[in-house]
């Protein structure tokens, strides 16, 4: 089992796609174990990054009750102008009932939102390695790989390694893109099944890409199937 104290010096070897963490992995006597704890710090720290870096964007902006105030005469013209409705009473209510809830969704002004989403991102980040590491695994298999599961699910871990770049949403107003995480971590799943399953370059890819290929699949019957619902309750 490795110490939590080597995870940074991983980290920045999975970033470089150097082979050295990849193969600590693989020869670790639980593989899984350690993957699943990998992938839980690195969620752990991404949450409560987020959950600081929320509380401190919260308290550089004016109350939320100010906020609300300003807002408010322009909802009501904009409501009598498309004809939601002329009483500025009810508009007034129905628009402070709305804004309490998009305010304590996104934890404006209170914090207690941000931190139902701070311990759900680990959870999150685990169910998404491990599904990617299923599909990516029995796609490996059939390409002829030869990397078993457990090795894979310790391998694969190290695609959470970009998400720690997320500490720095800590900073108010900082951003790291989705797009460039996720790119990133199919870039070092695909090193890491190359180095576990011993495959050539197009076939690690060809597995690598199995995963996403079958969210996009599953989303868009997903969609397809709403769609002739709304269609078929149309025609009725």
């Amino acid at each position: 089992m490795l110490q939590p104290k080597h995870y940074p010096e991983m980290v920045g070897k999975a970033l470089v796609f150097e082979a050295e963490p990849f193969l600590t992995m693989v020869e670790d006597d639980n593989p899984w174990v350690e993957g699943l704890f990998f992938v839980t710090c690195v969620g752990v720290l991404l949450g409560a990054a987020h959950f600081i870096g929320g509380l401190l964007w919260t308290a550089s902006l004016p109350p939320a009750d100010a906020v609300r105030a300003a807002l408010l005469p322009g909802v009501q013209q904009v409501a009598a102008q498309i004809g939601l409705g002329d009483d500025p009473t009810q508009i007034a209510a129905a628009f402070r009932q709305f804004w309490g809830w998009g305010a304590g969704f996104f934890g404006y002004p209170n914090g207690f939102a941000r931190f139902f989403f701070a311990i759900l991102q680990p959870i999150e980040l685990v169910l998404q390695w491990f599904f990617l590491t299923l599909v990516t695994f029995a796609a490996a298999r059939l390409l002829g790989g030869k990397g078993t599961l457990v090795k894979t699910l310790g391998t694969m871990a190290l695609s959470a390694a970009p998400y720690v770049l997320g500490i720095l949403t800590i900073i108010p107003f900082v951003s790291v893109s989705s797009l460039l995480l996720s790119v990133w971590s199919l870039l070092i799943a695909y090193r890491a099944i190359a180095i576990t399953h011993h495959l050539s370059w197009q076939r690690a890819a060809l597995a690598v890409l199995a995963g996403p290929l079958l969210l996009l699949l599953i989303g868009a019957v997903i969609i397809a199937i709403v769609m002739l619902i709304l269609t078929i309750r149309g025609s009725l």
